[in-house]
């Protein structure tokens, strides 16, 4: 196989970054693992209910906007981890290294989450062709691939989210009073 069309190593890194980083040694994060059965789940029900995505045009939509989305965090995301290694001094410990973990698995995270929706684009364009009612419902196959792929994608965004909020608020030292991660309550003024 070429490697300019192995995607391994994007799952691979995909899959190593649902680990646990509050231990020592690392640990598999089970629960964001076992989240990921939840796509299994809904593609399962949509084929064994024959269900039916009654707007696949607007998901196609939808699919392409988060695709282009996730990479253009993706580009962010890579400029900000090569401010992180200009800020180290060489022979230095990193001042950064949770904060570049973050950044690293976050990176894999995003282009899984593309290049899931790139997949879940041809599905949609393949099924709208092939498995369409007369009424222009998506069904059958396509419908539950779609289904499942979409909510795969959903699951690895809310993966995301919290990520880069906390690599953002870590480099750039954000008071406490406005870090959402410092449970204290806000200074009020009057």
């Amino acid at each position: 196989m070429s490697e300019r069309f192995n995607v391994l190593p994007v799952l691979r890194g995909h899959w190593k970054g649902l680990t646990d980083g509050r231990h020592a040694a690392q640990r598999a994060d089970v629960v964001a693992r076992l989240s990921l059965l939840l796509p299994v789940v809904v593609f399962g029900l949509m084929l064994w209910r024959e269900g039916r995505l009654a707007a696949p045009a607007s998901l196609l939509t939808g699919v392409a906007l988060m695709a282009g989305g996730m990479l253009s965090a993706f580009t962010h995301l890579s400029t900000l981890r090569l401010k992180i290694t200009e800020w180290d001094s060489p022979g230095e410990a990193s001042r950064f290294e949770v904060e570049r973990g973050m950044l690293d698995e976050t990176a894999a995270h995003l282009l899984t989450g593309s290049l899931l929706c790139a997949f879940n684009a041809a599905t949609l364009v393949i099924g709208m062709n092939v498995g369409v009612t007369k009424t222009g419902h998506l069904y059958g196959f396509w419908a539950a691939a779609s289904a499942g792929l979409s909510s795969y994608v959903l699951v690895v965004f809310v993966f995301v989210i919290p990520r880069l909020y906390s690599a953002y608020v870590q480099i750039n030292d954000v008071s406490s009073e406005l870090n959402g991660f410092d449970r204290r309550r806000r200074n009020r003024r009057r």
